[in-house]
C-alpha cells in the first residue's frame, strides 16, 4: 500500500462491527427461542400460532444473516440491522401497550403466577429493546478511533523546558 492510498471506511471502526454483531446474535436467538420454544407451547389458538411461528423464526433468521453481514464488513448489514431493530421496538412498543391497557398477553399465555408472568414479560420487553437500540446504534455509526487531544492547549513545538524557551 502506498501513502496515497486510503482505508476503506469500515477499516477505522475498532471493532464495532463485531460488537453489533454480537449483540445481534444475542437478540436473534432470543427470537428463535421464542419462535420455536415459547410460542408453540402457549395457548394460543392454532390460527394464531400458524402466523406468530414461522414468521418469528424467520425474523430471528434475519438478524443471523444481518450478524454475518455485519462480521464480513458488508454495507447493507447497517441496513438490515436498522430495519431489524425498528420492527423489533414496534414489537415491543405494541406489548408494551397490551400490557398497559390490560390485555397483558404474558398473564393470558403463561402457567406462572399472573404478576410473575407479567414481570417478566415486561423485563423481557425491556431486554429486548434495549439490544435493538444497541444493534443499531453500532451498525450503523462505529467507533472511528481517532483521540481527541483537546487538552493540549499548544501544540508540541512551542512548548517550554523548566520555564525556558526551547531552543
Amino acid at each position: 500500500m502506498t501513502s496515497t492510498t486510503t482505508l476503506p471506511r469500515t477499516a477505522h471502526r475498532r471493532g464495532t462491527r463485531g460488537f453489533a454483531a454480537f449483540v445481534t446474535l444475542l437478540a436473534g436467538f432470543a427470537v428463535l427461542g421464542v419462535g420455536a420454544v415459547v410460542l408453540p407451547n402457549t395457548t394460543l389458538s392454532p390460527l394464531a400460532l400458524s402466523w406468530l411461528v414461522p414468521l418469528t423464526v424467520a425474523f430471528g433468521i434475519l438478524h443471523l444473516v444481518a450478524a454475518y453481514g455485519q462480521i464480513r464488513g458488508r454495507t447493507w448489514s447497517a441496513a438490515l440491522t436498522g430495519y431489524l431493530a425498528a420492527v423489533g421496538l414496534g414489537v415491543t412498543a405494541y406489548g408494551a401497550l397490551l400490557v398497559l391497557t390490560g390485555l397483558d398477553p404474558f398473564k393470558l399465555t403463561s402457567s406462572l403466577p399472573g404478576e410473575k408472568a407479567s414481570a417478566e414479560g415486561v423485563g423481557l420487553l425491556l431486554w429486548m429493546s434495549g439490544l435493538w437500540l444497541i444493534a443499531a446504534r453500532f451498525a450503523w455509526k462505529g467507533v472511528d478511533g481517532k483521540r481527541s487531544f483537546a487538552l493540549r492547549s499548544t501544540p508540541t513545538s512551542t512548548r517550554t523546558v523548566s520555564g525556558f524557551a526551547a531552543a
